[in-house]
């Protein structure tokens, strides 16, 4: 069993875009339920808040399909990483999560929509990461229909086993291609979610050809005012999802003591190369609180210049100099994207008098 673990490779997507389970039947429930427009895009493009909670076995309707599959993973030495729900639009999403050896994960869907006559969607892939981004074996057929990042490779494979697909994955690993060590599956699992829906939110996969004739199917009108809120949208949540991961890695490679991180850690200001005028106008009130008049002139000025500031990260250590604002740099992160963590200096003194 050993040799999987050479071939293994993934990206999870399953839950990239929720209508692929549905396909034509989910796009009409779609239209019937949703408000608006903006509601209607919403609901197939990838969710920008994961909230992937806690789930149980028991919430499962395919208890059999289910029992095979985890059999045949724990025959091998996988481990459980848990049973988690996720809900996108008005789809709920059973997921459970298996671990091999960090080396890669398995991922068993079970998927459902409120409709009275809709089917009980059940899938599953095997997935790692590669050094040249990521391979994933899956017997969702609609799921080739899902735009990919470069380098993320998708395969469909007809199977009612899970070891099936994992000795299918050697043939499709690129040439020169490594397998790179994950931590914990839902880790993983959540990084690659993160890493896809920042892709598929992007202005280019958002006014490209394909997601155009998604957005159209369900949406009376993809008119112009639409696509620029859904830009914007994207934008946010680039900046944010940004946010989040240098938050995290900040938790986890941290020096400091659990004490230290708890007096610190809702103070913290991170800025970073993917932000507007008005994200770094919020992360000065972050870091500051209460201004004087002048002060908020400044911004006031700054804000009205627009993207027109240039590098963000130069921007915002210009504006704190122009505001005579005192802060700490805690460190600074080159990727994925530039990222500098501040705390404001009183609070610096006193966590570490």
């Amino acid at each position: 069993m050993d040799i999987l673990l050479e071939i293994l490779g993934g990206i999870f997507l399953l839950i990239l875009v929720v209508l692929a389970f549905y396909g034509w039947k989910f796009y009409r429930f779609i239209k019937r339920h949703a408000d608006s427009d903006l509601d209607q895009a919403l609901s197939v493009l990838p969710s920008r808040d994961l909230d992937l909670a806690q789930g149980q076995r028991a919430d499962w309707q395919e208890q059999a399909r289910l029992g095979v599959l985890e059999a045949e993973l724990a025959k091998v030495g996988a481990e459980h990483d848990g049973y988690y729900v996720f809900y996108h639009g008005q789809a709920t999403i059973n997921i459970s999560l298996w671990n091999f050896k960090n080396q890669a994960v398995a991922a068993i869907y079970e998927a459902s929509t409120p409709e009275e006559d809709a089917a009980v969607l059940f899938h599953f892939e095997v997935d790692c990461k590669l050094t040249t981004g990521s391979l994933c074996l899956t017997t969702n057929a609609h799921a080739l229909n899902d735009q990919r990042p470069p380098g993320h490779i998708l395969k469909h494979r007809d199977t009612e086993s899970v070891l099936e697909l994992f000795r299918g994955l050697k043939a499709v690993i690129p040439t020169g291609s490594k397998i790179v060590k994950i931590g914990s599956a839902r880790d993983y699992f959540e990084a690659a979610y993160e890493e896809n829906a920042e892709w598929m939110w992007q202005k280019e996969q958002l006014t490209s050809s394909k997601t155009q004739q998604t957005l159209a199917l369900v949406c009376k009108e993809v008119s112009d005012e639409l696509m620029e809120t859904l830009i914007d949208l994207g934008t946010s949540y680039s900046v944010e999802i940004n946010v989040q991961r240098a938050r995290r890695r900040l938790a986890r490679h941290s020096k400091m003591s659990v004490q230290q991180w708890e007096k610190i850690r809702d103070s913290l200001v991170i800025v970073n190369d993917k932000m507007r005028a008005e994200d770094l106008v919020m992360a000065v009130y972050d870091l500051s609180g209460d201004l004087t008049q002048r002060q908020e002139q400044v911004l006031e000025g700054f804000e009205i210049k627009g993207d027109a500031v240039g590098n963000p990260i130069e921007a915002f250590q210009t504006l704190l100099a122009a505001l005579d604002l005192q802060a700490r740099r805690l460190t600074r992160m080159e990727s994925p994207v530039v990222t500098e963590v501040y705390l404001p200096a009183s609070l610096y003194r006193a966590t570490n008098a």
